[in-house]
């Protein structure tokens, strides 16, 4: 998995879809039609655009459910206040604003997750 740096504050979803399918940002971005925020229904259509098998839906993280899947786009939520997008893989989280990470930002709260399976 390579690393793929969002180029705005509001293309992290397009980052996460361009790592999961080896295609460049700005091909992703032309894609999608739209390199503004991204709700989790544009990230599953760019998935299935490009024919990568995922879960029919994001799942909430719970007492029920406290982890997600080895390989999932994360839903964030930023003390800042914003919703950000981020690719689990591998036990990294391959984060398009802050870089590549052991461990979740610390100012994220993982509220859901998308499984890839590819």
């Amino acid at each position: 998995m390579e690393l793929i740096i969002q180029p705005t504050f509001s293309t992290c979803g397009q980052a996460c879809i361009a790592m999961i399918a080896g295609k460049e940002i700005n091909e992703v971005i032309k894609d999608m039609k739209t390199d503004g925020p991204t709700s989790i229904g544009q990230l599953i259509e760019a998935l299935d655009f490009y024919g990568i098998e995922h879960a029919e839906k994001n799942v909430r993280i719970s007492k029920k459910k406290p982890v997600q899947s080895d390989f999932s786009i994360l839903t964030l939520h930023m003390s800042a206040g914003y919703k950000h997008w981020v690719l689990f893989y591998n036990g990294k989280y391959y984060d398009p604003e802050f870089g590549l990470l052991d461990e979740c930002h610390p100012e994220g709260r993982i509220t859901s997750f998308l499984a890839i399976y590819k």
